[in-house]
């Protein structure tokens, strides 16, 4: 389970004020009460610091909840919280972009996380050549580090799955994310999602905006039991990390859309 779902209420800074407020340090034991999941996603903006005891107190939540950090989603620059990218034709920026990643990559060790996510790069002024020359340049410093580098269809040049396979293949040790929830074309995103799930390391299952009908929680925007018959019918055998972004109905709990999430993998899955 990781923590987008909850970001209405994950305070990232002292001042914020939130209902029903969960931190990251609350996250490990929270979810491993409510949904009874071992295996969690952080992502990287919600982090209240980077100082290192911040950091081994996480970790030690983490242990202390019988949990362990299975992905760590970078999204950006850990200084200033700005984009990186990976794959512009700016070579200062591409290569500013590996620098940050690497430090994102330290934060992660000492998490003890098993992988991260990191973003491919976009889709404007950039190549696919240059994406893999970042990872090229990433992947023997995150396997020092025992960590593995996974490349989600996000919301860059991956969108292109024939891209993002290049990208992948190009970077031998660099696997996907396959994520139910990014593909903008439903006429298209199945069959998307099937080509990139056989070099799947972890699963997104997302669920995007949600609806109630007649009381019953639905997918409106494309159907999430399919997407996890799908990972199935590819022999996927990982991990499923549920996860939502999208709208979410007044009166609605993001505990009742995470158990609704556990439920419907739970019921797809191959014993």
């Amino acid at each position: 389970m990781g923590t987008l779902l909850f970001r209405s209420q994950i305070k990232t800074r002292p001042d914020m004020v939130v209902v029903n407020e969960l931190t990251l340090l609350d996250i490990p034991q929270h979810h491993r009460e409510v949904f009874g999941v071992k295996k969690l996603e952080f992502w990287s903006d919600h982090l209240m610091s980077l100082d290192k005891a911040y950091l081994t107190d996480l970790k030690g939540k983490i242990k202390k909840a019988g949990c362990e950090l299975l992905n760590f989603q970078i999204d950006t620059s850990p200084a200033d919280r700005t984009p990186y990218d990976l794959a512009t034709l700016d070579e200062e920026r591409r290569k500013a972009g590996v620098e940050q990643v690497k430090k994102w990559l330290d934060v992660a060790a000492i998490l003890g996380t098993k992988s991260v996510r990191v973003n491919p790069g976009g889709a404007r002024n950039s190549s696919v050549e240059q994406s893999i020359k970042s990872y090229q340049e990433l992947l023997p410093v995150a396997k020092a580090k025992n960590i593995i580098i996974v490349a989600a269809n996000h919301s860059g040049i991956e969108r292109d799955v024939d891209k993002h396979l290049e990208i992948v293949k190009g970077a031998p040790g660099l696997y996907t994310q396959p994520d139910f929830g990014n593909y903008n074309n439903p006429a298209i995103m199945y069959d998307s999602l099937a080509k990139i799930l056989p070099l799947a390391y972890v699963v997104s299952a997302k669920v995007s905006n949600v609806a109630l009908v007649d009381g019953k929680i639905t997918t409106p925007q494309y159907d999430f039991d399919k997407c996890v018959q799908l990972s199935e019918s590819t022999g996927f055998k990982g991990v499923y990390i549920m996860n939502q972004w999208g709208n979410i109905p007044q009166g609605l709990s993001t505990d009742e859309i995470g158990k609704w999430m556990v439920e419907r993998i739970k019921a797809n899955i191959k014993a």
